[in-house]
């Protein structure tokens, strides 16, 4: 492929991220900062920016806007390791752009819920509102941001609950896509179901580390909360984890891809022989 085939793909992924995290994270903000809506709006939001995203750049670069999607489908499909950086990069850039974007229109908002919670930005506690933008473990909002707290998901169960989630994503993504899956939405409802699928993982999996799923939504905001002032909240994270949200959705999605191509396709859609055979 040439250089500027490559660019337009890269062009593609940075504009289906950025429309995936300014409705999905931005909503989540909204919801932390303003108390506008509870966590179903949100998953919905989420469900909006995915298909509007897949939309906006599957034809071009496949709509992958995720680093464990592109990673999964390199490892399972015909997908080449060459364009995995360059998606990843293209990626991480959106959702850093996007999450600058919400700081700009919400940063009055912003300052006016952390004084009203007497949150110091950077300080053990601002996570809750970190949380707009990045994930954490149990969820603040929900379940709190002390050792209490902190006792109540570990590392480990932080790291299995956003693995799983992400590996039921990915095997619906190849289910959904699947040519010999007869029972698949036609190719142009794809990522309406692939929005919806995220909602309902969003909804499930939120009050224990906020569903993260994708490895650019957490770390390009949480690479702009450095930028503006969250310091150690942002990293390493107030229990060091925030390698947690980038590892386990990359090993999640590998884990579901494998299941489902060297599992499920093989033994469920395998035509079975005829009686007569």
């Amino acid at each position: 492929m040439s250089n500027y085939g490559l660019m337009k793909e890269m062009g593609a992924e940075f504009v289906g991220t950025f429309i995936l995290v300014f409705f999905g994270v931005g909503s989540v903000c909204v919801s932390v900062w303003t108390g506008a809506y509870g966590l179903w709006v949100v998953a919905l939001m989420f469900a909006f920016g995915v298909a509007l995203g897949v939309y906006a750049s599957g034809k071009v670069s496949g709509g992958h806007l995720n680093p464990a999607v592109t990673i999964t489908m390199a490892a399972f499909t015909e997908f080449s390791w060459s364009k995995v950086l360059p998606y990843i990069v293209a990626q991480i850039l959106a959702a850093f752009l996007a999450a600058a974007v919400i700081y700009y229109l919400y940063t009055d908002i912003l300052a006016a819920f952390e004084a009203s919670k007497g949150l110091i930005r950077g300080e053990p506690g601002s996570q809750l509102s970190a949380m707009g933008y990045a994930t954490y473990a149990p969820n603040p909002a929900f379940i709190g941001t002390d050792a209490n707290a902190f006792s109540k998901v570990s590392l480990t169960q932080w790291f299995v609950s956003e693995a799983f989630a992400t590996a039921i994503l990915l095997f619906g993504i190849f289910y959904l896509l699947d040519e010999d899956n007869t029972l698949a939405p036609q190719a142009n409802l794809a990522p309406v179901m692939i929005g919806l699928l995220v909602a309902a993982l969003v909804a499930f999996e939120a009050p224990i580390s906020m569903t993260a799923l994708n490895p650019a939504r957490d770390l390009g905001p949480r690479a702009w909360m450095a930028v503006v002032g969250w310091g150690d909240i942002a990293f390493p994270g107030p229990r060091g984890g925030w390698w947690v949200p980038m590892v386990s959705t990359i090993v999640g999605g590998l884990i579901g891809g494998a299941l489902y191509q060297g599992v499920y396709k093989r033994v469920f859609q395998t035509p079975q022989p005829s009686p007569e055979s």
